[in-house]
């Protein structure tokens, strides 16, 4: 078929010349701006304030600028420990940080223009006030308030290693991630079992445990994965937590426009001056400044994004079509010294189109997904004495999603590939409300100074679904029928739950280089209708008075949150099976009724203890080691159970899963110019398989296979991530990363789909090693000053593949498909 006779590709190509309009006005808008606007004279202070050389952060001190003519702005850091000030005029500034209990202490902090400084107050504890110049961390500190040691992305990583891909993009960048089927793996557990946190709140859809916000790049200040926080104020997650910090607004207006340049889709591995259409255009706009000068602050950032992506293994005209929007507006209000609040909100709507398409998945029998993401929250924040601080938070988060099939034929599973349209059509609603209270302070009693936490969080969750299913039918390769699963009449699910969480935390401080943290939580799981005890401990011991050695480790539990979908399970449809001979007529027994049943159900936990020893040589040179060990129990599992009196669909908590790693990064840093990571994890990954979500997600999986314990989805023995970027001079910037890892493993089945031989064992795809190359210039333009480039993807042509055939009835079986081509893509960027 031509592809002008497609009519989705008609109108894809229809939408060139209206692209190339807009794009030309947003690129004459850009150049026609004040110069102000692009090239900033003032500059930026960023820190975070802690105790012991950097190693535990502070909450709640109260951090003043000041130059020669007084006091400029005052800020008081919240629970991450952290500090702004935006549009800081350049010259040399003093911070001053007060903490009730703590050492008053004043740092010098040099600012250029259009420049971000890193700052770092460290308070010892005592009573006197002491002045020092350091503008620059020395010790190795996490940025969110916990002991324990985060990965982390900050915005301009994002911004040159992954614009564009919002913050999944930046989770790509760590060594503890890895992307597999449905989400991204957080330390080998599956992607429902992170949790993902806007600040304190969770941004997580209660349905399945997954995240479906796509923040603009501009909104993010920074990314940071924890594995194993042990402040108990973290909770319902077991494998990693992700904190987003987003950006607030300087002290003056600014307005910034990125990401103009469209990217087109060539002949693969032919002419790249050949375009066959659009791939890929994300403009996105930033704008901010005080409302009432140094009281109130407005942060306004939006992007459109627009792909189409082809499968490498199918006709190069079928393509995949995504269409999102997001907006995100911040507003920061300084009441007073003591005492300011921040509100956020969003919209994220989406379209996919041809959503799921893939090797074996042509165009027809795909699904379209249509979702609204929309979110607002507000947190108070409030210094009542010099040893007393709170933080309220409130949250309304929603999520809607509904699956269409691009066909109303049949849905046919053959070897060699699927026929007819999907089998189901779905609608969910999701509505959760948040409230959470904290109070932290200070108090010198038996043992030491002591730095008191407790609080409340108040979960409610709303779901509402319906469900409609037709036949599925299972072909051999020459046709014949093999197996047959007829659904019962649409059904819809509806429930509503309660969350409780109480959580009380203390950390003293023994001696002079021990630190201890030590808390419980105590939660109500309102789909399980549980409630568990959340013991935790962590300690970080300084090994030299400077702190740039530093021992860290922790024991604790970690209680998932129950997905509703676990609440409403015995109300989707049930099916009745019917399994044939090879003629495709004769049946093997009596057709079975599967029932939709649910066992006595628990809430997932994760036991988890760690130890990590992390070293800073000098301020260029700092390397990491360390280990973790995880075990899962009481997971949620679906089974299909075959009895004399027919047939069930089991849930029940029976599931465990086991990870294992030790890792050896190091950091190489040198000014501005030069940032290298490396990262290597040894790892093992074990689970049960037939996680609820894996099979009721958004797109519901036709069929469930019998469950096993056996190397999990995740399970990657061996990986090695290098990052880096260079800027030989201060107009030329070289990126680089390297990923290469372990391929993931498979599991093979026969005719009838059901599973052959142990799972996931003995088969993995090719070891994946991809490229990606990156260089830029700056150049002046009309008095701008942009960064263009070329951003090379899979820059080596490695052999990628995301498809296998696993079916031993084809006669392709073994063979993978679907691999990534090489890509060049077109950078154009303004810095803040």
């Amino acid at each position: 078929m031509n592809a002008l006779d497609r009519p989705d590709l008609a109108r894809h190509n229809v939408f060139l010349p209206l692209l190339g309009v807009i794009t030309a006005w947003l690129v004459c808008f850009v150049l026609s701006a004040p110069v102000r606007a692009q090239a900033p004279q003032a500059g930026r202070i960023a820190g975070i304030v802690t105790t012991q050389a950097g190693a535990v952060p502070l909450a709640g001190a109260l951090v003043t600028l000041a130059d020669d003519g007084g006091d400029r702005a005052t800020q008081v850091t919240g629970a991450d420990a952290r500090f702004a000030f935006d549009n800081v005029p350049p010259g040399r500034w003093r911070l001053t940080a007060v903490l009730s209990g703590f050492v008053t202490t004043s740092v010098d902090a040099a600012v250029a223009a259009g420049e971000s400084t890193a700052a770092a107050i460290d308070l010892a504890v005592g009573g006197v006030e002491v002045s020092v110049d350091v503008v620059a961390p020395t010790a190795i500190v996490p940025s969110v308030g916990t002991l324990a040691r985060a990965d982390s992305v900050n915005a301009a990583e994002l911004e040159q290693l992954a614009a564009g891909g919002g913050f999944q993009a930046a989770l790509r960048l760590l060594a503890s991630v890895i992307e597999v089927p449905g989400g991204v793996s957080i330390k080998g557990g599956r992607p429902s079992q992170a949790s993902v946190q806007l600040g304190s709140t969770t941004l997580v859809d209660a349905s399945t445990g997954l995240t479906h916000v796509s923040l603009p790049d501009d909104a993010i200040d920074s990314v940071e994965v924890l594995p194993n926080p042990y402040s108990v104020e973290f909770g319902r997650f077991s494998s990693g937590l992700v904190v987003i910090q987003t950006r607030r607004a300087g002290d003056a207006w600014k307005t910034r426009v990125n990401n103009l340049e469209p990217a087109f889709r060539t002949p693969r591995n032919g002419n790249p001056f050949h375009i066959k259409g659009l791939s890929y255009f994300s403009p996105r706009i930033e704008t901010g400044g005080p409302l009432v000068r140094d009281r109130l602050f407005l942060e306004q950032t939006a992007q459109l994004r627009y792909s189409t992506s082809d499968v490498p293994s199918r006709p190069q005209d079928e393509l995949k079509i995504d269409r999102w929007f997001s907006s995100f507006t911040r507003v920061d209000a300084g009441l007073s010294p003591r005492h300011s609040l921040v509100a956020t909100g969003g919209v994220f709507p989406r379209v996919s189109k041809y959503s799921n398409l893939g090797t074996f998945i042509p165009p027809e029998s795909t699904v379209d997904l249509h979702s609204v993401v929309s979110h607002a929250a507000v947190t108070e924040r409030a210094l009542w004495t010099d040893a007393l601080f709170t933080e309220t938070s409130a949250q309304v988060h929603r999520y809607t999603t509904r699956v269409e099939p691009r066909s109303a034929a049949v849905m046919e599973l053959l070897p060699q590939a699927r026929r007819g349209g999907f089998f189901n059509r779905q609608q969910r609603e999701t509505t959760t409300y948040q409230l959470i209270e904290t109070a932290s302070g200070v108090h010198r009693g038996r043992g030491g100074l002591h730095q008191f936490k407790f609080g409340l969080d108040l979960l409610h969750s709303r779901y509402e679904g319906t469900s409609e299913s037709r036949p599925v039918l299972v072909r051999r390769p020459d046709g014949t029928l093999a197996r047959r699963l007829d659904f019962g009449a649409p059904a819809s699910q509806r429930i509503a739950s309660t969350d409780i969480a109480l959580f009380l935390q203390d950390r003293v401080q023994p001696t002079d280089r021990w630190y201890v943290e030590a808390g419980a939580r105590i939660d109500r799981d309102g789909i399980a209708e549980r409630l568990n005890v959340t013991p935790r401990l962590g300690s970080v011991v300084l090994l030299d008075a400077s702190g740039s050695a530093t021992l860290r480790g922790g024991i604790g539990l970690f209680f998932e949150r129950t997905p509703s979908t676990a609440g409403v399970f015995a109300g989707f449809e049930d099916f009745v099976e019917t399994r044939y001979d090879e003629d495709g007529s004769t049946l093997l027994g009596a057709p079975v009724r599967f029932r939709h049943t649910v066992g006595d159900l628990r809430t997932p936990r994760g036991r988890t203890w760690d130890l990590a020893y992390d070293q800073r040589f000098n301020p260029h040179v700092a390397v990491h080691v360390g280990v973790i060990d995880r075990r899962g129990s009481h997971e949620l599992i679906v089974s299909p159970v075959r009895g004399a009196g027919g047939g069930e669909l089991r849930l029940d908590s029976a599931g465990r899963s086991l990870y294992r790693e030790a890792e050896v990064g190091l950091h190489l840093t040198y000014g501005h110019g030069i940032d290298l990571s490396a990262s290597y994890v040894r790892s093992v990954a074990r689970a049960d398989l037939n996680a609820l979500t894996a099979y009721f997600d958004t797109i519901l999986a036709p069929i469930v296979g019998e469950n096993s314990y056996a190397p999990a989805e995740a399970d990657v023995p061996h990986r090695l991530l290098l990052r880096g970027r260079v800027m030989p001079t201060d107009r030329w910037l070289i990126t680089s990363i390297v990923d290469w890892r372990t391929g993931l493993p498979y599991s093979v089945v026969d005719a009838y789909l059901d599973f052959v031989g142990p799972r996931n064992q003995g088969r993995r795809f090719p070891n994946f090693a991809r490229y990606t190359f990156g260089a830029e210039h700056r150049f002046e333009i009309l008095g701008k000053r942009p960064w263009i480039g070329v951003r090379i993807l899979n820059a080596l042509g490695s052999f990628l593949p995301v498809d296998v055939q696993n079916n031993i009835a084809s006669e392709a079986f073994g063979t993978f498909y679907n691999s990534e081509y090489r890509q060049f893509r077109l950078q154009v960027r303004f810095e803040r």
